[in-house]
């Protein structure tokens, strides 16, 4: 599996010469990382409306780069969430807040609580929002459950039957929810995952293209 921008699974056998045979062409869909951040991105849609947010996105250029950014930096603190009870603190471009109490005249935290999200997400400053851990497990729900259910669908048909090894790799690869689930759902797998899985894709084309040299 190599979950990053989408979420592709592949098969092959490895021969005892060394040689790789494919068994399953590259499949998939867009239930990698960038899932989870495109969610994140749809809470905020949520909270300031779409105009706001595509205004931000056509007139600040640096901040709304910014705020992707800050997206994946918290992303990647997420990847060791362990405590359902902790809120997360998100940064959040001020001039988002600015612009969206100045054209509608609303104040955010009253928004929030109009939308009944209060008891999840509270604004702590024009530049912080703080999500409940409960909301953010569940941006990671749909692309775990997914991916895990595509591989699944491939897993089942009896030519895979000698598959006995799933490595993960690409960014998501990180993820600690994403290991659980993949090893609860396939206990009769081994299951590998690089040290650097976010590294394992380049560097397997590198190997693959000195190899092609020789």
């Amino acid at each position: 599996m190599s979950p990053d921008v989408t979420m592709d699974v592949s098969v092959h056998h490895v021969d005892d010469n060394g040689t790789v045979k494919e068994l399953h062409r590259a499949s998939g869909g867009p239930w990698g990382v960038a899932c989870v951040s495109n969610t994140f991105i749809a809470l905020l849609t949520q909270i300031f409306g779409k105009d706001i947010m595509m205004k931000l996105k056509d007139d600040d250029v640096e901040a709304y780069s910014e705020l992707l950014q800050t997206i994946q930096t918290k992303l990647s603190q997420v990847y060791s969430l362990v405590d359902r009870n902790t809120k997360y603190t998100v940064r959040i471009p001020v001039s988002l807040v600015v612009m969206f109490e100045k054209i509608t005249k609303e104040d955010v935290s009253t928004k929030i609580e109009n939308l009944h999200l209060k008891d999840d997400i509270e604004c702590l400053s024009p530049s912080k929002l703080r999500v409940s851990a409960k909301v953010v497990l569940s941006w990671f729900q749909a692309p775990i459950n997914n991916g895990i259910g595509h591989l699944s669908g491939i897993l089942s048909d009896p030519s895979m039957n000698d598959v006995d090894t799933i490595i993960l790799v690409g960014e998501f690869a990180k993820c600690p929810l994403l290991k659980t689930a993949v090893k609860e759902a396939f206990m009769n797998k081994t299951i590998v995952i690089p040290k650097y899985p976010e590294q394992a894709v380049l560097s397997g084309a590198v190997v693959c293209g000195h190899q092609g040299n020789k």
